[in-house]
Formats: structure tokens, sequence, C-alpha cells
């Protein structure tokens, strides 16, 4: 290597720069085009802004790939001006002590973020209230107030029926809360479980298929525990490098939202823990054709649920924290939400949930891959995940909902559903003998 690919002071990580997985766009400034940064960890606070030729010349190369050198030389071919390699190096360090690379500055503050045990509220005084009597209060008044399921029967614990768990909202409440009631009516009434596996959907990207985390969950109701036992057992199973993910935890808020739920019903009446997963994109898969669970890290997830909540017996359940449809404008569609397209979602959503609701997986996925998901239902991947672990399984819809903004340029669907666990289903062979499956 030459001397200017091995610059003199330079930690090694910063040769080959690379961004984090930052959210890019474009915007006009006083007449001037710029890249806006933002930082969907919330690692970054404030947006960043990049003047676009800089942007071009620059940003884009910092794969983790490219060195210095061969950035510098392409910097040059592509624009014609040569770039002095100390102010590349100034750029890099720059970049690196803001946190916006993936290099010893965010390395540290990483590993700082590892070695604490509770994970904060994020959306405490956003997306609900921040005080714990207002929290209450609110919580109290989605159960008892219209639309509501009524205030829930939790004094005595359920016996085990073969309730396997629940598919709940994870919106804001003030849009949906009243749906979330009826599902955690459900789940407290007839589930005596004490450990939650919660499936939340990571809508920030993910290097992995699924994120874990040991961290306890804090929220204005105090500290839900996580078993670090049954989440290590899932790692010594499916792999150390669903650790790799570990900061979308952060400030994701599928998995908060049910925690909030969980606290108000069963804190000081129940000794919980939950074991909190984020399911990342399987876009691919579905773009590939493929049913999810031929891809190996799938495969070997899922196997791991099973064999882990198989050694804890039955006092488990399963809660997916999922939305379905976001259309309109602000998600990139060309038309407000109208009547008539409230209606093709509530007929798309109707056949989702039913595949749901008899336990075929295959087919929830299928059924958005066939229009090659162009309603974004973001809870896609978590529910397959949710249904193959909870299975074989017969479920109810117990509410359906749509929140449209004023302007009708935003419409999310959502549901409550209940999951019963069910004989499985004889195979062809069987059913052509005559067999009949033995009842209890």
């Amino acid at each position: 290597m030459s001397e200017l690919e091995t610059p003199a002071g330079l930690d090694p990580s910063l040769e080959r720069p690379r961004l984090r997985p930052l959210n890019a766009r474009r915007i006009d400034h006083q007449g001037q085009a710029f890249v806006m940064l933002q930082d969907p960890a919330g690692v970054v606070a404030q947006s960043v802004l990049i003047p676009l030729d800089g942007y071009a010349r620059f940003f884009r190369h910092f794969d983790g790939q490219s060195t210095l050198s061969e950035i510098q030389a392409r910097a040059l071919q592509e624009t014609g001006q040569f770039v002095p390699m100390k102010d590349l190096l100034d750029l890099v360090r720059q970049l690196d002590e803001a946190m916006i690379l993936d290099g010893p500055a965010f390395g540290l503050f990483l590993e700082q973020y590892r070695q604490g045990r509770q994970r904060p509220a994020a959306m405490a005084g956003r997306s609900y209230a921040g005080s714990l009597r207002a929290l209450q209060a609110q919580l109290e008044q989605l159960f008892v107030g219209r639309n509501g399921s009524g205030a829930p029967a939790i004094e005595a614990t359920p016996r085990p029926d073969g309730f396997r768990g629940i598919l709940s909202p994870h919106i804001d409440f003030h849009r949906g809360g009243p749906v979330y009631t009826w599902s955690y009516r459900e789940l407290v009434e007839k589930s005596p479980a004490t450990t939650f596996v919660i499936l939340g959907v990571a809508h920030q990207y993910c290097r992995r298929r699924f994120a874990l985390t040991y961290k306890d969950f804090e929220t204005p109701l105090g500290v839900a525990r996580t078993d670090r036992a049954y989440v290590d057992a899932l790692a010594a199973i499916a792999g150390r490098d669903l650790f790799d993910d570990e900061l979308v935890h952060r400030t994701e808020h599928s998995i908060e939202f049910q925690v909030v739920f969980l606290q108000y019903l069963l804190g000081g009446r129940r000794d919980f823990s939950i074991v909190p997963i984020l399911v990342g994109s399987f876009h691919d898969l579905m773009e590939s054709g493929l049913d999810p669970i031929a891809d190996p890290e799938v495969a070997r997830f899922l196997s791991a649920l099973h064999t882990v909540e198989a050694s804890r017996g039955r006092s488990v359940a399963y809660i997916g924290g999922i939305d379905l449809c976001h259309v309109g404008p602000e998600f990139g569609d060309t038309h407000p939400v109208d009547p008539i397209l409230q209606e093709q979602l509530r007929r798309f959503d109707r056949e989702m949930l039913d595949r749901a609701a008899s336990g075929d997986a295959v087919g929830w996925f299928r059924t958005a891959g066939a229009i090659g998901n162009r309603w974004r239902v973001c809870g896609l991947a978590a529910t397959y995940t949710f249904l193959h672990a909870i299975g074989p399984a017969q479920g109810r819809l117990l509410r359906y909902d749509q929140a449209i903004d004023a302007r009708r340029t935003c419409c999310v669907t959502f549901a409550s559903m209940a999951f019963q666990a069910s004989e499985p289903a004889l195979p062809p062979e069987s059913a052509a003998l005559g067999h009949v499956a033995p009842t209890s």
C-alpha cells in the first residue's frame, strides 16, 4: 500500500469509511440543493445538511469498501476537481466525531449503550401520556370509553386452555388506542402466561432478519423485566449476530407500546417478563417469490423460538405488535385516500386477516406479495414469524379500524386478533386412509 492508503494517525476503521444507515433526502435551502441526513436511531439528534455536490462526490462512496485513495481518485474522475488528501482526512475525522460514520466514535457510543441495563421510554409524552397518572387515566379511558372493550376481569389467574397469543396494533394511542384494548382484554383474561414474547416491527434498516436485546424496558408505569436467560437461549441457537442491530430497539415504538399495555394490566398483579424481538424486512424474499422459511436465517430463528419455548413449558404467550396498510401521499402515493380506496383496503385487509386467522403464514405472505406489497403492510414479516411461532393455531378477528388524517394524505389500517391452539392438520395420506386425529 502507498502512504496515501495508510494515512498516519488515522484509525484503521476509517481507512474505508462507511456511512451509518441514515435517512437521506434532497431539500432546497436558500437557493442551494442539499441532502438532509437524519438518524432514525436518534444517536445524531439534529439533522445534518450536506451540499448536494459534496454528497455526490464523497458520501455516496463511503460504503465501507472503498479506500480514501480510491474515493479521492473517483472524485477527480467524476468532477475534474482534485481534493487534497488532507482535506479528505479532515472530513472523515469530522464525520467520525459527529457519529455519522460507523467509526471509532460511534463504536464507543454503541459499547456504552450495550452496557446499560435499561432501555428508556422513547415515545412517552409523544405517542402516549408521559406521566404515571396521566398514562393510567389515558389507558383506563381507552378500555371503558367509546369503542373500547370494557374493563377486563383480571383478578383471577386464568387456567391454561391453549391460548397462544394476540396480534395488536402499534399505532399511536390517540389514533388507534381502543383497538388495542380488545386483544389485551383477551390476553389477560384467557392466558396465564408469565413470559411474553413480543415480536415488533423494525421500522429502521436492519442488517439481520431479527434483532434481540437484553435490556429491560422502562415506561412511566415502571420497568418491565426482560428474561435474559430466554434471550440468551435464543441467541445460543440462532446466533450471536442477533445482537448486531440491537441499537434499533432504542427508538422503535412497536414493542414499547405493547409493554405499556402489559404493565397497565398486569403490573402488581402478575410477575411477568418480556422477550423483545424486532423483525426486520423480508422484502427481498417477497420479490424473489420465496416462502421466508426457505431462508436459512428465518428457519434457524423459528426453530430457536420453538425449541426455547418447549424448554419453558406453556407459560409463554406471543404478542405481535403490527399495523397493516400504509397508504396516501404521506407514503409516496399520488392521490389522497378516498372512500373507494378505503373499501379496497378493507377488502384486502380482510383477505390478509382471514389468512392469519387460519394460521396460514404462507398465504398471509403471498397475499401481500401478489400485489408487490404496494399498500405497505408493515407487519408483514413480524406476523409471518408470529404465525409460525404459535402454530398450529386458529385466530379470531376482534376489532379492525382505519386511521385517516383530516387532509386524507395518510391512512393506516390495523386490527386486534386472538389465537388459540388447534390440532395439527392431517397430512394428505392420513386423510385418504380415513385416519382421525385423537381428541383430548
